[in-house]
């Protein structure tokens, strides 16, 4: 009895040994779990960041792309306008130069009018009677009446001479005049008859 008592306490023993053991193991497998459980729920918080970080970047690479296309149409107007500018550079150019020329042609008919006008001016003052000064005449070219305070002298427009007012009583449009003018009644007769 007393072999199987020591029988019995060596399985107990060991019994005690192995449920010492199994509590151990248990322990470390509990610890491994809730180590392992932590792992998971580091993991999923690190999917769910991930996740939110690739739809982050998603919104920014649709932005960007979008900001591609609007640079894009953006360079093209500027080519656009950078042809336009060149083609109203090109317009400016030959604007200034057909003003040059037509300066230059302005400018000649300018001088070919002076010439014209001075000429005109030479001629009109060939035309131009020699007037009889106040002094030299005495009596009407005409009708030979003395001249008096009632009878006043009058310039003929036309031939210079010196009338009364009787003789040089009518009026005709001469070259260079803008109105009519007093004349002689010769010169009116020979204006009229031209």
């Amino acid at each position: 009895m007393g072999h199987r008592l020591q029988e019995d306490k060596m399985v107990r023993k060991s019994l005690e040994d192995s449920a010492r053991s199994l509590g151990q193991k248990a322990v470390t497998a509990e610890t491994r779990a809730v180590a392992a459980e932590s792992d998971l729920r580091i993991e999923r918080e690190w999917r769910i960041s991930l996740q939110d970080s690739m739809i982050r970047d998603r919104d920014k690479i649709s932005a960007l792309t979008q900001e591609i296309e609007s640079i894009k149409s953006i360079g093209q107007k500027y080519m656009a306008l950078q042809e336009e500018q060149h083609q109203l550079r090109v317009q400016y150019s030959e604007a200034q130069k057909t003003l040059e020329e037509v300066g230059a042609t302005l400018s000649e008919n300018k001088l070919q009018l002076a010439e014209l006008l001075e000429k005109e001016a030479r001629a009109v003052q060939d035309d131009t009677p020699n007037w009889t000064s106040d002094k030299d005449a005495s009596a009407c070219a005409a009708c030979a009446k003395e001249f008096t305070i009632a009878r006043r002298k009058h310039h003929c427009r036309r031939c210079g001479n010196i009338f009364c007012g009787a003789c040089s009583e009518k009026t005709v449009a001469l070259a260079g005049n803008t109105k009519p003018v007093r004349v002689c009644d010769a010169c009116f007769v020979e204006v009229r008859l031209t």
